[in-house]
């Protein structure tokens, strides 16, 4: 009995697989490979870049915008410039914002001097604030003690900079490290509210974020106080920590507001933003590859049907079940799709390390370990799905 069902079934799958057309098969194959392929490459891809923008060790980690309002004529006579709190508390409540420091500005006047070889070099200075969770120097002389009358000061990189690769090298003069630099004392003259006291001052850090003079937001407090007491004036300035350099919404909001990033972090939110979307066009072209080749498919089963509709109706009429036909169909298909896969899968381990060493190499970061688990269960459910849909379009055509 079990012999003759096996004969049958075999005769049955002879009769079926002679009008296939294997052209069709492999026309849905490469398509369907490709488009696999695409998808889940363009996944990966996203999750090895990802941690770059926004992961812990990222090199975007924190990011952080230093804004003003836009100068222009009007607000320049009226005296706007500064960020109300209304401004700040509405700035804080964006979904990007982490954090919002005020830059607090010298309300008196400030002469710093120094003497050296018998000649006395001074100017007059400014000085500004920020709370210290901003500032990217650790010291630890950064505090100020009314009776110790020492100042500390930041002051940034780039001043450094200009002096050791600009102005000494045009007068052929040495240059300076940062260590000798910080080994200097001068003296400030603080002068305000009807009074002159005497400060010593000194650098102990050089900031690659800020671009100011920087000194710790105690002594500004306290000398606000004492040298301009009646003085109270908005903040020009503020430094915002960025949680998410990705969103979208960052340039909106601040081109809406009138608001001005200094230096050139915004482009990195531009290249997030551009990165997220070249993923999504990638994403989406893979996706519509994918399901045009799963219609080539359907549509081969529906002409593989319609042209065997006869034959099957026969050895339906025969006494063959209707499983018989339907597995037949189901299995074939199930082994295409199950290779295409498999295959899509092969190649994007493949191709991942010729892509990360290139990321590696050109940003300077750590690579990802392995393909994600989130591809490979992509993979499956895709595979999974496709089955089950062939299962229902053979099962109802298959009377």
């Amino acid at each position: 009995m079990y012999l003759c069902k096996k004969i049958a079934i075999d005769m049955l799958r002879k009769l079926l697989r002679q009008n296939i057309s294997k052209a069709q098969l492999v026309g849905f194959a490469i398509a369907n490979f490709a488009g696999l392929t695409i998808v889940l490459l363009s996944i990966q891809l996203y999750l090895d870049v990802r941690p770059i923008f926004d992961g812990k060790d990222s090199i975007m980690k924190k990011d952080y915008f230093v804004i003003t309002k836009n100068v222009s004529t009007l607000n320049s006579l009226v005296g706007s410039s500064g960020f109300s709190p209304e401004e700040i508390a509405r700035l804080e409540s964006q979904n990007f914002v982490g954090k919002v420091g005020s830059f607090t500005s010298s309300q008196f006047e400030v002469y710093g001097g120094i003497s050296a070889a018998g000649m006395n070099f001074g100017a007059d200075l400014f000085f500004e604030a920020i709370p210290t969770e901003f500032i990217d120097i650790r010291s630890d002389k950064w505090h100020f003690d009314p009776q110790k009358r020492f100042v500390p000061i930041i002051v940034p990189q780039n001043y450094l900079d200009l002096y050791n690769f600009g102005f000494a090298t045009s007068r052929k003069m040495p240059s300076i490290s940062g260590g000798t630099v910080q080994m200097v004392r001068f003296d400030l003259n603080i002068a305000g509210n009807g009074t002159v006291e005497k400060f010593e001052g000194g650098i102990v850090g050089f900031s690659n974020r800020i671009n100011t003079i920087l000194v710790p937001e105690e002594f500004m407090t306290w000398a606000n106080s004492r040298f301009a007491p009646d003085s109270r004036v908005l903040p020009a300035r503020l430094i915002v920590e960025i949680s998410n350099i990705t969103d979208p919404a960052i340039a909106t909001f601040f081109r809406d507001n009138g608001y001005k990033i200094e230096g050139e972090n915004q482009s990195v939110g531009r290249m997030a933003y551009f990165l997220r979307v070249a993923f999504i066009v990638c994403l989406l072209i893979g996706v519509v590859i994918f399901a045009l080749s799963f219609a080539i498919l359907v549509l081969s089963i529906y002409l593989i049907l319609q042209k065997n509709r006869e034959k099957i109706g026969n050895l339906r009429l025969a006494g063959y079940p209707r499983r018989a036909v339907v597995g037949f169909y189901f299995s074939l298909t199930s082994i295409v799709n199950t290779a295409v896969t498999l295959l899509s899968v092969l190649t994007v381990f493949a191709l991942r390390p010729l892509y990360m060493s290139r990321i590696v190499r050109v940003l300077d970061s750590e690579p990802t370990v392995g393909v994600a688990a989130v591809v490979i269960a992509t993979a499956l459910a895709l595979l999974a799905a496709i089955s089950l849909l062939n299962l229902l379009i053979v099962t109802r055509k298959v009377e």
